[in-house]
């Protein structure tokens, strides 16, 4: 099953995905396809073209952000006719008429490869699932809205307006609110890391800390290592800048020395990007020794690693092993950290922390992209924080989290078959799901969500398009009945396509068997 007229081009400069949409796209406008029709499955048109599944679905995605298609759980994907008197040309809100990007056009090629690339619109479409509200929702790594300090946090901000409009609500310094920076710093050195005020940099977040730090020290094709799998941000930010990916596999403490020797000897890349608390996703936690051997690697290959501590307070039992930014005293160790997945994602805050020959740099870069970041949130989290709101929320919070860990590990343990396996972590927001090798869990996704469940695929974590019998589950910001009702949803579909006890015992590699 195919679309009348429908043809790919490998060898085009156009992304395949795009080259899908628009034959979409032309067959609608010249009345090839009728509004209304429904369009081939994705499985199928996937096969009829020789191209891998999810390209299609990047296709159909692109379609629906342009209202040309909408999909109707369990029925499929339709057309959307186009609005009244409109063929070859769309118009805009003031009533003038623009032609719509066909392939003649020079919008149609005219991107850069920045925004071209696969990267660029996969971590538009895992946020868009990530946020969703629809159904039971493991996806994403967001903290439950109703567990926010919400209160507190409105005094915080009703006094810093009372006591400072103009300051707080003018143009800030571009490295952050000079009390907020104060506080990180000496928050830092509690935990053993040499900074001062001027080595902090505050950020949109720790995804504009990651992105500036990768365009500072990054060209095009350049080399970057990093864990496999890993944060999907860290994907789409390095693909888009054109770096040269290599993902180091992991153990249970997370990448592992042995094999990341070999990628640096072999690679020399130009940075390496970790995450040794709570990795993303595989919850993996690296214990002390594991982290001086990276330390020492790192000085042995003159390299600088790239901390993502984006859960390091979010533990439920005994403290963590020193950050590698401690361990190292800042000299090779660039940290990246944020406020979202402790706090409030809304707050938009993060920060970085660099020597002063780096920090330089990411000042000038960020100056560029925003002028700073809102002095407004920077002044009231400071006041948050020197009132302990934050010492307090996690207090409150870390044990809810807890049980619905616990929730979802006897729910795993209850309605999942033999053969499937999962972490056990001790902090954070999710755990890592393994199914057997011949299971797919991007088809799981589309079967769960036919039944009002969501989860984060596991491919989309790995740089190499692997993955796919791994998937990520959220316990974070769901409640425990909720949590009991999706799990069983999820172990129904299981059951259903892998009885337990027909596991392939053969040693040999298994074909995948489709949920669907």
């Amino acid at each position: 099953m195919t679309i009348p007229g429908l043809q790919v081009d490998f060898d085009s400069a156009v992304p395949v995905y795009r080259q899908i949409a628009e034959g979409v796209r032309r067959a609608l406008l010249a009345g090839r396809l009728a509004p209304g029709a429904k369009l081939p499955p994705t499985r199928d048109l996937s096969r009829a073209l020789g191209v891998n599944r999810n390209t299609v679905v990047s296709a159909y995605e692109l379609l629906a952000g342009e209202g040309l298609v909408a999909s109707r759980t369990g029925k499929g994907t339709f057309l959307v006719a186009p609005r009244s008197g409109e063929t070859h040309a769309e118009a805009d809100d003031e009533g003038t008429r623009w032609p719509r990007p066909l392939d003649d056009t020079p919008w149609f090629t005219g991107f850069s490869r920045a925004v071209e690339g696969a990267g660029a619109g996969q971590l538009a479409s895992i946020y868009t699932v990530a946020i969703s509200s629809e159904g039971i929702s493991f996806a994403g790594t967001f903290p439950d809205s109703e567990l926010m300090p919400l209160d507190t946090f409105r005094r915080a901000m009703d006094e810093v307006i009372g006591e400072g409009a103009a300051e707080v609500l003018g143009y800030g310094p571009t490295p952050g609110y000079p009390p907020l920076r104060q506080t990180i710093a000496a928050e830092m050195r509690d935990k053993g890391s040499p900074v001062s005020s001027a080595g902090v940099l505050v950020t949109n977040g720790a995804q504009q800390a990651m992105d500036l730090v990768f365009r500072t020290l990054l060209d095009r094709g350049d080399s970057v290592v990093l864990e496999q799998p890993t944060y999907t941000g860290a994907l789409s930010s390095l693909q888009s800048l054109g770096t040269r990916i290599v993902g180091v596999p992991c153990d249970e403490q997370g990448i592992r020395p042995d094999l990341l020797a070999v990628a640096l000897e072999r690679h020399r890349p130009r940075l390496v990007y970790l995450q040794p608390t709570f990795q993303n996703p595989t919850t993996a936690v690296m214990g002390e020794h594991r982290r001086r051997e990276i330390l020492a690697l790192a000085a042995r290959h003159r390299c600088v690693l790239v901390e993502d501590d984006w859960a390091g307070d979010l533990g439920f039992g005994d403290p963590r092993p020193p950050t590698l930014h401690a361990l190292d005293g800042g000299r090779r160790v660039i940290y990246l950290s944020t406020f979202s997945k402790k706090l409030m994602p809304g707050l938009r805050l993060g920060w970085v922390v660099a020597p002063p020959p780096v920090m330089r740099r990411l000042e000038a870069l960020k100056q560029i992209q925003d002028f700073g970041t809102s002095p407004l949130m920077q002044a009231a989290l400071h006041r948050f924080l020197q009132a302990g709101g934050l010492a307090e929320h996690l207090r409150a919070v870390l044990p809810v989290y807890r049980r619905r860990r616990d929730a979802m590990l006897a729910s795993l343990e209850r309605d999942f078959p033999r053969g499937v396996h999962w972490t056990r972590p001790d902090g954070g927001l999710f755990l890592w799901v393994t199914l057997p090798a011949r299971m797919n869990s991007n088809d799981l996704f589309v079967a769960a969500r036919q039944r009002g469940v969501l989860f984060s695929r596991g491919e989309l974590f790995h740089s190499d398009g692997s993955g796919r019998e791994t998937l990520r589950l959220t316990y974070g910001g769901v409640t425990p009945e909720r949590i009991e009702s999706g799990i069983s949803i999820l172990g129904e579909l299981l059951r259903k396509h892998w009885p337990a006890g027909s596991a392939d015992t053969s040693g040999r590699p298994a074909e995948t068997v489709p949920i669907l």
